[in-house]
């Protein structure tokens, strides 16, 4: 199993603008020693403006939040089949 690199922005930047400016995935690839797949997925989230989003590590939603939202839509479905009777 390979090792996870954690890459900062500015060096997925680099390596998109490379591919952007017309360098094939294959030399980049080899250059870098990055997996095509790898700089595929930074080219389309470089285009889409979410690069330099980073979820991993992210806490999850409180599960008191989720039981809440879940009760209030219950009630307001409740409200809306009596209010359509």
């Amino acid at each position: 199993m390979g090792k996870h690199i954690k890459r900062t922005y500015e060096f997925k930047q680099m390596v998109v603008e490379e591919i952007l400016a017309g360098k094939s995935y294959s030399y980049v690839s080899k250059k870098y020693n990055i997996l095509d797949g790898t700089i595929a997925n930074w080219k389309k989230k470089y285009l889409n403006g979410t690069l330099a989003i980073d979820n991993r590590g992210r806490t999850p939603e409180p599960v008191e939040d989720i039981d809440i939202l879940k009760k209030s839509y219950a009630l307001l479905m409740e409200i809306r089949n009596k209010q359509a009777e």
